[in-house]
């Protein structure tokens, strides 16, 4: 089989496993509440906790979207290395497909979240230092702003950017990956500009007319 072929597959089993829909599947069956209608009507872990308040239920959700985005890097390296493809290769294709479908999921209509806690399992693979600097820019970010989405934004500028300076190796990947967890943030940047965005936003009752994502 030939390798562009090998990496569809891939690409495909990891997409699909970043499609299962986490965040909705908890929220409608636990709390009876669409999370699409709820918060910033995002698919993902911090909604979960504004929609429900709920924070068993908030890391079981950051332990599924954690967990889809392993078992993609994990398949990926598997069926990489029985047919002879690079396995780092293979692995993050199917990572970087599985934040695809997350953000974008079959399941939903193609709506789904912003890719976040998917992502971090994938960077680790790719570049584990990126991690940390990812979360220390995120924490210094958000400490100056009080803006959860800010933090994300630039944290998630920053892995790239660095992973291009000193990490030559990963730099594509990571570019990538990046590239996709931006586009689901880049309508916030509008908000964040005219200072409507919510400081700090945990709670639906905490924060009216939210802005969507």
């Amino acid at each position: 089989m030939q390798e562009g072929a090998v990496l569809v597959i891939i690409a495909l089993q990891g997409y699909l496993f970043g499609s299962f829909p986490t965040a909705y599947l908890l929220v409608k069956h636990f709390a009876g509440k669409n999370i699409m209608e709820l918060g910033t009507a995002n698919v993902g872990t911090l909604n979960v906790l504004r929609a429900t308040n709920s924070k068993v239920m908030t890391g079981v959700n950051l332990l599924g979207d954690v967990a889809k985005g392993v078992l993609a890097l994990a398949v990926g390296y598997v069926l990489a290395d029985a047919v002879g493809v690079d396995t780092y290769v293979g692995a993050a294709a199917g990572g970087i497909a599985s934040v695809v479908g997350h953000n974008y999921t079959v399941f939903l209509k193609f709506q789904g979240g912003k890719g976040i806690a998917t992502s971090l399992p994938v960077l680790f693979y790719l570049e584990p230092v990126l991690v940390p600097v990812w979360v220390a820019a995120f924490l210094l970010t958000v400490a100056a702003t009080r803006l959860l989405v800010l933090g994300q934004i630039t944290a998630t500028l920053v892995a790239p950017i660095l992973a291009i300076l000193f990490f030559r190796d990963a730099a594509v990947a990571v570019v990538i990956l990046g590239a996709i967890v931006f586009i689901r943030h880049a309508p916030r940047i509008k908000g964040i500009v005219k200072g409507t965005e919510p400081k700090l936003y945990y709670k639906i009752d905490t924060a009216p007319e939210a802005p969507a994502e």
